[in-house]
């Protein structure tokens, strides 16, 4: 074999959730590039280097992603290691030597803990999101110096990581900062720009544009491994690190236990109080002002600075087990730990779609109780949808009908006017492959449906399978505005 598969989807399609992708892709050109390395695991050399890596280890991860397993609850045991040889005779390359087993269900980052037990492990669960697992080292270089370093690999977010920050003693000097991540390549999308390094008196932080700034930045996506490192005169203890999260959703940020600079206290909410007199005045030590923070779990973490979905100033995790059968603002129906009412529900009711009858009369993948257009049919099979009123433009004012039929309205001379505009043909417009949301698929669609302006000249009208898929204005084109109209509602599966 020669390695390449033309129909294999790129991975800024697949769902790490959900485990869905779409299948057969036809985005990209066949045959393939002439690059030999292209749609091929890419190393740089120097990372091979011995020179300029003295005594490494190299690891490979197979990790396999499956919608039935997702569905069971499984998807996070799908990754596996295994080491790999440098071989110095062949030019810097990798060799699997078959005496050395694969390390089954385990994901790459943690065969750094696996061969040094000095390593600090902690996996990041963000419920209802997935997991990312943090490892951190902190190694005496001597004359007071410590060099701390970690390895952050999302195993399975949607969410992606945005910045790392990680807190240090005021007056440490910091030095040494280095970044490591992936490059994107053979037509992946993703930017590949290098986290951004900044130090304060509190903390270092690596990080990336916003999902606001740039939908496409460097975000830490699924199944990659990002990596820091710096330089500090502060000895090692434990500490806690923060990972803010790149995509919108109930949680902004998370808390990680790991290691690094001793902090003169452990003060998570920054009232430069300590969390265990915060929390107890009982504590040897402790001044005034002290026990102003609960913490119903026990967990010696003041509770605001816990998972707090709802705002209450009450953990999630007490939520949950306080909640009383048939409270409904509590529930969590789905037992994936998240409060039933923080979660997506599509429309104003706070009962999750999956707990949600699932009906699901249209075969677009989208239960009726989330489907904008529950009728919907693959292959705009089904009847165009009703304009709340079809107007005529007058001299004096305009002309309007209302429920004037859409077949009707715009050949002779109307203009539509759709209740906010959801669906066309029965479907959403933008979502050319009827799937209930706006990806990349429909990015492809849209490119090759975009017609410019009806007025200009040597324009050419689309077709009309285009025009009821991306003519928002309903002016007979697939033009800029369209385009606009389009990107506002593009978030991918």
């Amino acid at each position: 074999m020669n390695g390449y598969q033309p129909r294999m989807s790129p991975r800024s399609l697949v769902d790490p959730r959900s485990g869905s992708f779409p299948y057969p892709w036809f985005g990209w050109e066949s045959p393939p590039p002439e690059s030999l390395i292209a749609r091929r695991i890419q190393i740089h050399s120097d990372d091979i280097d011995p020179a300029l890596n003295v005594s490494a280890r190299y690891f490979v991860e197979g990790h396999y992603l499956a919608a039935d397993d997702s569905e069971a609850g499984n998807a996070d045991n799908n990754a596996s290691y295994r080491e790999i040889l440098l071989d110095d005779d062949r030019g810097l390359s990798l060799e699997v030597d078959s005496d050395i087993p694969t390390q089954r269900e385990q994901p790459e980052v943690r065969a750094w803990q696996d061969v040094d037990p000095t390593v600090v492990e902690t996996d990041v669960r963000i419920p209802g999101y997935g997991m990312f697992i943090l490892v951190g080292k902190a190694m005496d270089l001597g004359g007071g110096t410590w060099g701390y370093s970690y390895a952050l690999q999302n195993l399975n977010s949607d969410r992606a990581g945005r910045s790392f920050t990680v807190r240090i003693p005021q007056g440490a000097n910091v030095a040494g900062m280095a970044f490591h991540d992936v490059d994107h390549h053979s037509g992946e999308i993703y930017d590949t720009t290098d986290w951004s390094a900044a130090v304060s008196q509190e903390c270092i932080t690596w990080s990336t544009e916003s999902h606001e700034q740039n939908q496409l930045a460097n975000a830490l996506r699924f199944d990659t491994l990002y990596s820091f490192y710096f330089e500090a005169d502060a000895a090692p203890g434990p500490t806690r690190a923060t990972m803010v999260l790149f995509k919108p959703g109930v949680y902004a940020e998370v808390q990680v236990d790991t290691v690094g600079p001793q902090l003169q206290l452990v003060d998570c909410n920054g009232n430069a109080v300590s969390d265990e007199c915060d929390i107890d005045c009982a504590v040897p030590g402790c001044g005034t002002p002290c026990g102003t923070s609960n913490d119903c779990n026990t967990n010696g973490i003041p509770d605001e600075c816990e998972w707090d979905c709802d705002g209450n100033g009450i953990a999630d995790e007490c939520d949950l087990a306080d909640c009383r059968p048939g409270e409904f603002w509590c529930g969590d129906c789905n037992s994936n730990n998240v409060l039933d009412e923080c979660e997506r529900a599509c429309y104003a009711i706070a009962v999750p779609a999956e707990c949600s009858p699932a009906v699901e009369d249209d075969g677009d993948g989208v239960i009726d109780f989330c489907d904008l257009c529950p009728l919907t049919t693959r292959g705009y099979a089904c009847n165009l949808a009703e304009p709340a009123q079809c107007c005529w433009p007058g001299k004096g004012e305009d002309t309007c009908i209302d429920a004037y039929p859409y077949r009707s309205c715009l050949p002779e001379g109307g203009i539509p006017e759709l209740i906010e505009a959801p669906c066309r043909a029965g479907c959403l417009i933008g979502d050319a492959d009827a799937d209930g949301d706006f990806d990349l698929s429909d990015v492809a669609s849209l490119h090759t449906c975009f017609s410019g302006d009806g007025t200009d000249p040597g324009h050419a009208a689309p077709a009309s399978v285009c025009t009821e898929s991306f003519d928002y204005d309903d002016d007979v084109d697939v033009d800029l505005a369209d385009y606009t109209e389009f990107y506002e509602l593009l978030r991918g599966p």
